[in-house]
């Protein structure tokens, strides 16, 4: 899910995309919080995924009209070869009938036309849009956006270019859908031909250097001490190389090897046949009140709804009480640092990029686009004369101390050592400084 927001419980609006297509997600972009784009690269075709919260009656000029500014922007940003879908809550009426609009408007909406409409249909006419869900014959009921006791009105609206209306197949709200008290859930079917692709991960194997403790320490040096890499003679290169490669492959024999794809994210799953069977109870008491909206099925959706959210609170706090215990032991400490790597993690919107930019700064996603723009960019990087004036930086010249360097001393490598730190990144031998301080004295001469 990627949000936009800033105040709680004010304004904010969200895209949710399936796990599935979570990897197809190309760009994000957050103009207010009012209005957020995700950008999909589905099977050679650019989908733009626009979700808009508009202001509602009462609020001041002023502000409906920088929304419709923002909204218009970030519109225009969309290229006319990819596709776009707008899903908003327009706080508007387009009426029930099409006269005037008829290119935008399918002639099958809901209520009387009113201003906040006006602004709809203007804006759907200016960039040659439609309202999907006006343009199927429904039943009044799956028509209505929005219900708040006596007051029944459409003001959710989903958009889309005229060109793509052959893609929409159907648009329709679900009246008997528990998500929120007042709006109703709207569904559009889009028809896409889709083929998941596969990623290659870039993992590698690893030497498990981390398990390099206790026993399998000791096992180490011993095997080390038999094998005596160090009496290789020859090149100091020579001798290097091949002391280099017998820890290494010591150390896969004793520690193991990792194919790089990190531990696994453990989330406790708290999602319990009492909740289930709660979250079933108040789907059961709002169907009741939908069909009758009386006193009695009202309480008993409230109370219906108040204890699903009890029986939540208390999954989580039961599978989260295991955690807690854990973290505060001395082995948990070390998982506070993972959970926090984890959790930062998921604050990014993209893990994977898979979209550059070109010189329009127009993003591209097609893979033969990228490679030519890969291509433009080096060769004018390499083969385009350099204008500028580097002063001395031009003056090729040898400056090599030829002096006399004596040999570094056993005790200056040990003095290094004890600066080091245990648990550092590995430099190009694949070697940690864990190795040296295990085999001791011989391992420094």
């Amino acid at each position: 899910m990627w949000y936009t927001g800033k105040t709680r419980n004010r304004n904010g609006v969200a895209i949710i995309v399936d796990g599935n297509l979570k990897d197809e997600v190309v760009e994000i972009k957050r103009k207010s919080d009012r209005i957020i784009l995700v950008k999909l690269m589905i099977d050679k075709e650019t989908f733009n995924i626009i979700s808009a919260y508009a202001p509602q009656i009462g609020l001041d000029k002023s502000t409906k009209k920088a929304f419709w500014e923002d909204l218009e922007e970030i519109v225009q940003g969309v290229p006319l070869g990819e596709k776009l879908f707008i899903g908003a809550d327009l706080n508007g009426h387009v009426g029930s009938t099409n006269e005037g609009f008829e290119r935008v408007h399918g002639g099958y909406g809901y209520g009387v036309k009113n201003e906040g409409g006006e602004s709809i249909l203007d804006f759907t006419v200016a960039y040659d849009l439609i309202l999907a869900n006006t343009f199927f014959k429904k039943r009044e009921s799956h028509l209505i956006t929005f219900s708040s006791r006596p007051n029944k009105s459409q003001i959710d609206f989903v958009m889309t270019r005229k060109v793509d209306r052959a893609v929409c197949k159907d648009c329709k709200v679900l009246p008997g859908e528990c998500l929120v008290s007042q709006h109703k859930l709207m569904v559009v079917d889009v028809g896409v031909k889709w083929r998941k692709q596969k990623y290659r991960s870039n993992t590698c194997i690893k030497t498990r250097w981390w398990n390099l403790n206790g026993g399998k320490m000791a096992l180490f040096k011993d095997k080390m001490l038999q094998d005596d890499p160090w009496r290789v003679e020859g090149e100091p290169n020579m001798i290097w190389d091949e002391m280099a490669s017998r820890i290494r492959n010591t150390a896969r024999e004793v520690l193991g090897e990792s194919r790089g794809r990190g531990p696994p994210t453990k989330e406790t799953w708290w999602w319990n046949e009492e909740v289930q069977q709660a979250i079933k109870a108040k789907k059961e008491c709002y169907k009741r009140l939908h069909k009758c909206r009386n006193e009695d099925n009202y309480k008993c959706f409230r109370q219906a709804r108040k204890d699903a959210k009890k029986a939540i609170r208390e999954a989580r706090g039961k599978a989260c009480e295991g955690l807690y215990q854990k973290l505060e032991t001395k082995d948990g400490e070390k998982d506070i640092y993972r959970i926090a790597k984890q959790r930062e993690r998921r604050t990014k919107d993209l893990i994977r990029i898979k979209c550059i930019k070109d010189e329009a700064d127009r993003v591209l996603v097609k893979e033969d686009e990228i490679n030519e723009r890969w291509q433009t960019y080096f060769d004018t990087l390499f083969n385009e004369e350099s204008r500028g004036d580097f002063g001395d930086l031009d003056v090729t010249f040898d400056d090599t101390n030829r002096r006399f360097v004596r040999r570094i001393r056993a005790q200056e490598v040990k003095e290094a050592m004890n600066k080091m730190k245990n648990g550092k990144a590995l430099g190009p031998d694949d070697i940690p400084i864990e190795v040296w301080r295990c085999l001791g004295d011989i391992g420094v001469t």
